[in-house]
């Protein structure tokens, strides 16, 4: 049996170590297909402390991505060999946890008091409790606003919620249902984010690097720069079997036949697609028509409904309700550092994010920890931050943040912070332009399985495959489509844990009470 992974970002490196842990098919016989220079999809990691860095998305974890960590703690860690990946992120949090002392600030540069109470009051908990218990059968294609008030979307909850987890008053009440059942340990912590973890390292050199490591050791056929372009299917009307794959690589073409024993397993989109990057004289370049990562999957779900519906996702049409602008701010220096920790009272890398609630452009940043880049010099920090709403125009600076050069985002940035001192900085700003596309109002039938009716050798992995109960936009979700769509195909190795639901948790739901009766 042949094993074919179209797509290197996790879920398809994550598939490929599941084929040889749970499978035990040979790493030899597993190819992953990457149309990129590398592997890591959206985790990825540019540019220098010369130059500046480039780190385009950030993610949140808890303890509670099950299938991610089970991954993990097979495979050992670089710096040192007699510690997993797993350990190694554990061990960090708990040295070195999150402690936000001051999330929210506003036009004058003073922090906002937290409120115990998260300005919610019965109402509003009722309402979130009403959402949670709708079915999702009757949530198809309607949106969060419709379950609120307007005054939900002025509370700090909201603040603190939508610009850590990326949701939009016009997106989807299925995921935000999910994301309340499947989050709700998290509410007490929004304000200081202290139940929220995050990587010692960028994410690309946390986890991609190693994974990589062990699937090179492991034989795995690693293909870059390749792009498959589409999938030959057995003309049959009640089953799903894949026949061909057809790539480029180096400006040809290529076919690799398929048998019927061998398996594919495709990834049919990615949150980075169209990602352009700026720098400090020019704005990222604007979006392209098409779009490269779900070309694929728009020529299989053209020709059987079974596979969806891309254009939910992607599309000219979808940017607005899905951009973000992120931006990398490489510092020499110690100033920007210790002016941030004065503001927010946070040692350099303990705080979680800042919001600046006044920005037209809804800024956040977040100080990293030292040596986020192996290799970084001691000189140097690295500050990440976005813009929920890049498309309005700036404050200080006239233009959408899309449109900003990383000199034009730096000064938006300082003259909100109220920093009048000179640093010597480099910002460089990256367009998502689908970056938030998996809340987009959806049906049921707009994403499809991991493994779509009638598939014989066929499944599919990543954000964009309907998993129950689990939420997107999250590591965790790219791992347990490949884990489930290589159990039901295979019929090898354990099932998937369940998916973790705080709400039959009694300590997370205990926890949450404490939001609307007090502490």
């Amino acid at each position: 049996m042949k094993a074919h992974i179209v797509g290197g970002g996790f879920g398809g490196l994550a598939a490929a170590a599941y084929l040889i842990q749970h499978a035990q098919v040979p790493g030899q016989d597993i190819t992953v297909y990457e149309a990129y220079e590398r592997m890591g999809g959206s985790f990825s990691l540019g540019g220098n402390a010369t130059d500046g860095y480039i780190l385009p998305c950030g993610a949140i974890f808890d303890p509670e991505f099950r299938c991610t960590f089970d991954l993990l703690a097979t495979i050992p860690s670089l710096r040192n060999p007699d510690f997993s990946v797993k350990d190694e992120f554990f061990n960090f949090n708990n040295k070195y946890p999150f402690h936000d002392r001051a999330h929210i600030f506003d036009r004058n540069g003073q922090k906002v008091p937290h409120d115990s109470h998260f300005g919610l009051g019965l109402l509003d908990g009722f309402e979130l409790v009403r959402l949670a218990l709708t079915p999702e059968a009757w949530l198809d294609g309607r949106r969060i606003d419709a379950f609120f008030s307007k005054r939900f979307f002025e509370t700090e909850f909201w603040l603190l919620w939508s610009t850590i987890m990326g949701s939009l008053p016009q997106h989807g009440a299925t995921e935000f249902r999910r994301y309340i059942n499947r989050a709700l340990a998290l509410f007490p912590d929004l304000s200081d984010m202290t139940g929220i973890m995050r990587t010692q390292r960028n994410q690309y050199e946390a986890f991609i690097v190693p994974l990589v490591a062990w699937l090179k050791q492991n034989g795995v056929n690693l293909l870059t720069s390749t792009f498959v372009r589409d999938i030959g299917l057995a003309p049959a009307p009640d089953r799903i079997t894949v026949e061909r794959l057809d790539y480029e690589q180096g400006g040809a073409a290529h076919t690799v036949t398929v048998g019927p024993d061998d398996i594919v397993l495709v990834t049919t989109g990615s949150e980075a697609a169209d990602l352009a990057i700026g720098s400090m004289r020019e704005p990222p370049r604007p979006p392209q028509p098409g779009g490269r990562s779900w070309e694929l999957w728009k020529r299989l779900a053209q020709a059987r409904k079974e596979f969806g519906s891309p254009d939910v996702f992607f599309g000219t049409d979808r940017i607005p309700d899905s951009r973000w602008v992120s931006f990398t701010l490489t510092t020499k220096g110690p100033a920007f550092a210790e002016r941030l920790a004065a503001l927010t009272d946070s040692e350099p890398g303990s705080g979680g994010l800042v919001t600046l609630k006044d920005s037209h452009w809804m800024l956040s940043l977040s100080m990293l920890h030292d040596s986020e880049v192996i290799g970084q010099p001691a000189d140097t920090s690295i500050c990440w931050g976005y813009g929920l709403f890049p498309q309005n125009p700036g404050n200080f600076v006239p233009k959408p943040m899309h449109e900003c050069t990383g000199a034009e985002v730096l000064e938006e940035l300082l003259l909100h912070l109220h920093f009048d001192e000179q640093f010597n900085a480099i910002c460089i700003p990256c367009d998502l332009p689908y970056v938030n596309n998996i809340w987009m109002p959806r049906r049921r039938t707009d994403r499809p399985p991991p493994v779509p009716d009638g598939a014989t050798n066929l499944g599919l992995i990543g954000q964009y495959v309907e998993v129950p109960k689990d939420v997107a936009f999250t590591i965790e979700y790219s791992a347990r489509t490949a884990w489930q769509a290589i159990y039901q195909l295979l019929k090898r190795g354990p099932a998937p844990p369940a998916v973790y639901q705080a709400q039959y948790d009694p300590k997370a739901m205990f926890n949450a009470l404490k939001v609307f009766i007090g502490r």
